[in-house]
């Protein structure tokens, strides 16, 4: 489907037509939502992905700390 040509002044006929510039901005407002939504659920997604992973950095940290902290007790 092509892009419709947008009509400079609606003509408020009823139901609107499609070139009207109320029913575009409409459309466009709709479909930016819906990107907004996917992006959103993406996002969301890849962070509970990130959550799930184990902390491997972290965690070689703490065992350098274990073992320091055995060398100086000792």
């Amino acid at each position: 489907m092509g892009k419709v040509k947008v009509k400079k002044k609606c003509c408020r006929s009823t139901p609107r037509c499609k070139s009207c510039p109320v029913v575009v901005l409409l459309k466009a407002r709709k479909k930016a939502l819906k990107k907004a939504e996917k992006k959103a659920e993406k996002k969301a997604a890849k962070q509970e992905r990130k959550d799930a992973k184990p902390q491997k950095k972290d965690q070689k940290k703490d065992r350098k700390d274990l073992k320091d902290d055995r060398k100086t007790a000792a």
